[in-house]
């Protein structure tokens, strides 16, 4: 039995060929048809019509519309906004100023009535100062008043001290103006303020721009204070020193070890408005019988001795 062939392995190499080219042929016959020159419609053959192209020259020129003037353009004002309204300047009401907080003075039984004199407000004219104790039974409450000439008059309190009391001692000065003209610095007040078995203790006051008195701070809280006292070791005191015009408060210490040399030491009082601190200090050297170092453990000011030898205190 002869084997099965494909039809396609049946016909010849070339026969193949050939039967692929008339097949081409006969497509391209039918496309050339498709391509002619002249169609038939309905049967009828026409002729192609040829369509000139369009050119820039065969276009009408576009028509010129005038501008229409019959209506005037409108102009706008620009919309400003409205000035502010004018208020007047407000003047504060004239406030007349307070008077001092506390303006007793001595009573028919007050008792340690010390007055002081000296120019408080700067303006070159003598005020007046006191102190005194008002009797309370056991004790005594103290106070220290101003009274200012052609001003007010106002007074701290102190309250009770205790054992101790409160006596001005005199007028000073913690101002430093130096070569300052007389009358254009003012006075402060050095007063004892509180005593015990061991010694003083002494106070600042001064005026205010209001014209009332105040007690100077220490800076940290407390009313600052200077002690005179003296042991066998030890000795504190106040003075004052200065020259040209200035004056100013010194705080005074000495110590031994042997009662023999002592180490001294003057500490300048610095003022920062109602503040007074401790400044420079200079440190010296003296013997048990130096006329000077009794002064260590007194107050003395102007050529007075207020506490110590020949003093009220």
């Amino acid at each position: 039995m002869k084997p099965r062939t494909s039809p396609l392995r049946s016909i010849p190499p070339m026969g193949l060929r050939g039967a692929m080219a008339v097949a081409s042929f006969a497509a391209f016959g039918v496309l050339a048809t498709a391509c002619s020159s002249e169609t038939t419609i309905n049967g009828a053959s026409s002729a192609e019509t040829t369509v000139a192209p369009v050119t820039s020259e065969t276009l009408a020129p576009p028509a010129t519309v005038a501008p229409d003037t019959t209506v005037a353009p409108t102009t706008v004002a620009p919309t400003l906004p409205p000035p502010p309204p004018t208020v007047a300047p407000s003047v504060p009401p004239t406030v007349p100023p307070e008077g001092c907080a506390v303006t007793n003075a001595p009573s028919g039984s007050a008792v340690q009535v010390t007055p002081v004199s000296g120019d408080f407000n700067g303006d070159g004219v003598t005020d007046n100062a006191v102190s005194w104790g008002e009797p309370t039974g056991g004790g005594a409450t103290w106070f220290v008043r101003t009274e200012i000439n052609g001003g007010p008059a106002s007074t701290f309190a102190l309250g009770d001290l205790g054992v101790g009391f409160a006596a001005l001692l005199d007028r000073v000065d913690v101002d430093y103006s130096l070569g300052a003209p007389d009358g254009s610095n003012e006075d402060e007040l050095l007063a004892i303020v509180g005593s015990n078995a061991s010694g003083y203790n002494l106070g600042v006051f001064g005026i205010g721009a209001d014209g009332c008195i105040f007690q100077f701070d220490d800076g940290a809280g407390g009313a600052f204070s200077l002690a005179v006292s003296g042991t066998v070791s030890m000795m504190s005191g106040v003075g004052c020193d200065g020259g040209a015009g200035s004056q100013f408060l010194i705080a005074r210490q000495a110590t031994t070890d042997d009662g023999i040399g002592w180490q001294v030491s003057d500490t300048r009082i610095d003022r920062s408005g109602q503040t007074l601190t401790l400044g420079v200090t200079a440190v010296g050297a003296l013997s048990n019988d130096d006329p000077i170092l009794p002064e260590y453990g007194e107050a003395t000011c102007n050529g007075n001795v207020y506490i110590g030898a020949g003093g009220d205190y």
